[in-house]
């Protein structure tokens, strides 16, 4: 009997490294072939978009699939995949995304339009990610889906994010047809977003919507100012945009007709007069646009490596005022009505009126 630390004289046989990678590739290209790694295709178009979660209050059983709304692109139906847990939204993705110059994502879509209606209050990471879905099949357990991620983390963050009634969504619909159509509004809305991300102040207490003053703005401590200076540079540049986008960059004033054009411009884009005052600085809206560009942003974009020492926040507060001012005028003008717009996307009325307003619940029927 040989014993545990007997030697054999004979030569095993070596491993054939030719033979071994080929066979690899061959696995490697039938798994490829089965999952492929660019979706949408034919086998994954679905994605169930984490971040954003459905109440249960239209009483839906496990296994549910019902559609909400649609896009040119997109379907987004409302899965019941657990019991007694909430709803997800997927979406059910053209490959036709794949031609176009840029793909408006829906998820982004929410997100801006969210955080847009909540006045940008930044107080949670609200993101909505695309999570793709081999072989989606709303019959199975939600323990069943075959994630392109399937870490461990993916899956935790499928069942959590904000949860919303599907009445709300819809009650959004004028932003989100408009963002779907308009380019200016998408790119505008989210420059805005990204200068609050980037320097936070509660636009409802610094524009007076609100009788009592919840958060008060206040300038840097002395320790505190070096760490906020360049993030209020960039929050002024990305409010700037915003408005450049909408507005055009202010022209020479010595011109007359270049200025009048101008005007002519906000005229036709808003429902705001260039002449009327922006109260929160004390200057006419013209008299604002031209400090903000060439007073408040050209320093914050151009500091040939200088310290910004003198920006203030309040500098940074009154141009994310008046850019929020200037796309609220924009977005109002150019919003078709909500029952317009709900008819557009195709909101399923029935789904809708099942939703119940007086309660929110995550059990399932």
């Amino acid at each position: 009997m040989k014993g545990l630390f007997h030697m054999s004289n004979e030569k095993e046989p070596l491993l054939d490294i030719e033979e071994y990678v080929k066979q690899m590739n061959i696995l490697n290209q039938e798994y490829l072939k089965k999952y492929p790694p660019n979706p949408p295709n034919n086998v994954c178009y679905h994605a169930l978009l984490s971040g954003i979660m459905i109440e249960n209050s239209f009483k839906p059983k496990v296994h549910d699939y019902t559609n909400l709304f649609k896009t040119e692109y997109e379907k987004i139906y409302v899965w019941t995949h657990t019991k007694d847990s909430y709803s997800a939204l997927v979406s059910e993705v053209s490959n036709d995304v794949k031609s176009l110059p840029f793909w408006k994502t829906v998820g982004h879509i929410l997100h801006l339009t969210q955080y847009y209606y909540d006045a940008f209050e930044i107080s949670h990471d609200f993101e909505i990610k695309y999570n793709w879905i081999y072989y989606f099949d709303h019959n199975k357990l939600f323990e069943e889906i075959e994630l392109m991620d399937e870490s461990m983390f993916t899956k935790m963050d499928l069942k959590s994010g904000v949860i919303i009634k599907a009445t709300k969504l819809e009650a959004m619909a004028p932003l989100i047809e408009l963002l779907l159509r308009d380019d200016l509004c998408y790119t505008a809305l989210d420059q805005l977003l990204s200068s609050f991300q980037l320097h936070y102040c509660c636009l409802i207490c610094e524009l007076g919507l609100s009788p009592i003053m919840k958060h008060e703005s206040h300038e840097p401590e002395l320790w505190e100012h070096s760490y906020f200076i360049s993030k209020m540079e960039a929050a002024i540049i990305q409010a700037c945009r915003c408005v450049e986008g909408i507005l055009g960059e202010p022209p020479n004033r010595d011109k007359k007709y270049s200025l009048m054009k101008h005007k002519e411009r906000w005229k036709e884009r808003l429902d705001i007069n260039p002449d009327d005052i922006y109260e929160k600085a004390g200057v006419t809206y013209l008299d604002f646009y031209y400090k903000l560009f060439f007073d408040l942003r050209n320093p914050s974009a151009h500091s040939y490596g200088n310290i910004h020492f003198d920006l203030e926040r309040k500098k940074t507060i009154e141009a994310q005022c008046f850019a929020a001012l200037i796309l609220r005028a924009y977005i109002t003008k150019h919003m078709k009505s909500h029952e317009e717009a709900s008819r557009l996307l195709h909101f399923n009325q029935d789904l809708l009126a099942k939703v119940s307003e007086d309660m929110s619940t995550k059990i399932t029927k």
